[in-house]
């Protein structure tokens, strides 16, 4: 019986040690490991909204609805409200504008700021 437990240990230890954890999967907005300079065009409905419906709000932009004042749920939204020097402002926590995600005690991640201001920068299409 001592056998059959120690061996049921060992099998146990090994099995779990091929555990592993896919990067794609557990990061679907970083799945090109953050390489923008292998992206011609970056799309808002792609890669800029799922950003921030992601950063903001836990998977809604319930702070910034169409209804709030402060609305990012569309491209004319965000550049009517804010512009391209106070949106990347706030993301990027530069002190030019309030800091997004509002009240977080972090910012949003590199890879994604990245995103956004290639997005700016390729002038905040409506794609």
């Amino acid at each position: 019986m001592k056998k059959i437990f120690s061996i049921l240990i060992i099998a146990a230890s090994f099995l779990s040690a091929c555990y592993y954890d896919n990067f794609k999967e557990l990061h679907p907005l970083l799945d090109n490991g953050c390489d923008t300079a292998s992206t011609t065009t970056i799309s808002f409905a792609t890669q800029v909204k799922p950003i921030l419906e992601q950063q903001c709000s836990s998977g809604s932009i319930s702070c910034h609805s169409a209804n709030s004042g402060r609305d990012i749920t569309t491209v004319s939204a965000i550049v009517n409200n804010y512009g391209p020097t106070t949106f990347l402002g706030s993301v990027n926590w530069d002190g030019s504008a309030s800091t997004m995600p509002k009240n977080s005690p972090t910012q949003i991640d590199n890879c994604c700021i990245a995103f956004i201001r290639l997005w700016i920068e390729q002038g905040m299409q409506n794609n």
